[in-house]
C-alpha cells in the first residue's frame, strides 16, 4: 500500500541521486543516500543545500522547512545500513551493465523481500540481464535532470514486473508531485532522450560547420522551438501546422537530401572532451563559465526552470 511506504534508498549520489533523494525528503520520507565515496556525499550535501535555498528563494518551499528536509536525508557509505527497512530502492549508478548487475545483486540480498527495486538507467534494458529473487518487484523509474524540479519520470514495466509494482510506483511519484509516464515495455532512451539523441547529430553538424555559434543556436531553440512546445507539445503542433504540410516535408526529396548524413561524425565535441572541457563540472565546455562553481551554475539554471515550471503548471491548469 502506498500509505505503508516510509523509507527510500537511493544508490548513487551523483548527477541524479542527490536530486531524487531531495524530492522524497521534501515530502517527508526518510531517505538513505548511498555512495562509496565520502567526496561524492559531500558534493551531494552541498548541491542539496544550494537547491533548497533556491527553492525557498523562489517561494517553492518555506525556508523554515529546510532543516527538516535535510534531516530526512541520511548520507551513508554502508549499503547494508541504507537497505535496512527500505520500501523502495532507486539505483542511479554509472550506465554500465556490470555495475548495475553488482548493485542489484547486493540490493536483492540486503533489502527486505517487499522492497521495489527501480533502475534509473537511460539506455540499458536491465530486464535482459538483472537477475533477482523478486522479478515482479523490479522496474525502471527514469528521472530527468534536475530531478528535484523536472516533473517527468518514465516508469517502465519489465516482462515479469507485476502490475501492482507499477501502480505503486506511479502512485508514489504522483504523491510527491511528479508526472509519471507509464511505458508498457522498454525502449532505449524512452521519449525525451531519444529526441535529444536524434537532434544531437544535427546540432553538432551546425556547430562543426560554423553555421551558428552555440549561443545563437540556444537562443533559437528557446525563442522558437521551446516556447511552442510548452503549449502544444510535439504532436498537437503538427495539428496546428497542418498534417498535410508534415506529409509534404516527409515526401520532399530536396528536404531529405539536405538532412545531416546519418553517419556524420562530430568534431568539436570530441575535441572539447579530449581537452578535458566537459561542461559545468570542469568550468568549460562549449561555453566558458568564467570560474563560476557548479553549485552557482545549477542555482542560476534552477531559478529559470522554476519560473518555467510555474508557467507550465498554469498552462496545464
Amino acid at each position: 500500500m502506498i500509505e505503508d511506504i516510509r523509507k527510500i534508498l537511493v544508490v548513487g549520489a551523483g548527477t541524479m541521486g542527490h536530486g531524487i533523494a531531495q524530492s522524497f525528503a521534501q515530502e517527508g520520507y526518510d531517505v538513505s543516500l548511498f555512495s562509496r565515496s565520502e567526496q561524492t556525499l559531500d558534493r551531494a550535501k552541498a548541491l542539496i543545500k544550494s537547491s533548497l535555498d533556491t527553492l525557498a528563494q523562489e517561494g517553492m518551499i518555506d525556508r523554515k522547512q529546510i532543516p527538516a528536509i535535510t534531516g530526512c536525508i541520511k548520507m551513508t557509505r554502508s549499503l547494508e545500513e541504507g537497505a535496512r527497512d527500505a520500501d523502495i530502492a532507486f539505483e542511479t549508478v554509472v550506465e554500465n551493465r556490470e555495475s548495475k548487475i553488482e548493485v542489484f545483486n547486493q540490493l536483492d540480498k540486503l533489502c527486505p523481500s517487499k522492497t521495489l527495486l527501480a533502475s534509473n538507467t537511460t539506455s540499458l534494458n536491465v530486464f535482459d540481464f538483472i537477475k533477482t529473487s523478486r522479478p515482479g518487484n523490479v522496474l525502471i523509474a527514469h528521472w530527468y535532470t534536475p530531478p528535484q524540479i523536472i516533473p517527468l519520470v518514465d516508469v517502465v514495466k519489465g516482462p515479469e514486473t507485476s502490475e501492482d509494482s507499477v501502480q505503486v510506483m506511479l502512485a508514489l511519484l504522483k504523491k510527491i508531485g511528479k508526472t509519471p509516464l507509464y511505458l508498457r515495455k522498454f525502449i532505449s532512451g524512452y521519449l525525451i532522450s531519444r529526441w535529444q539523441i536524434a537532434n544531437l547529430r544535427d546540432i553538432l553538424y551546425l556547430l562543426d560547420n560554423d553555421i551558428v555559434t552555440p549561443e545563437e543556436l540556444d537562443m533559437a531553440a528557446k525563442a522558437g522551438w521551446a516556447i511552442r512546445m510548452m503549449v502544444l507539445g510535439l504532436i498537437q503542433r503538427m495539428d496546428f501546422g497542418g498534417l498535410d504540410l508534415s506529409v509534404k516535408s516527409l515526401d520532399n526529396p530536396y528536404v531529405r537530401s539536405q538532412m545531416t548524413p546519418l553517419d556524420y561524425k562530430p568534431v568539436k565535441v570530441y575535441e572539447l572532451v579530449k581537452q578535458g572541457h566537459l561542461g559545468i563540472k570542469t568550468g568549460k565546455g562549449f561555453y566558458d563559465y568564467k570560474g563560476k562553481s557548479e553549485a552557482e551554475l545549477c542555482q542560476e539554471r534552477d531559478v529559470k526552470l522554476i519560473k518555467i515550471l510555474k508557467a507550465y503548471k498554469g498552462i496545464e491548469g
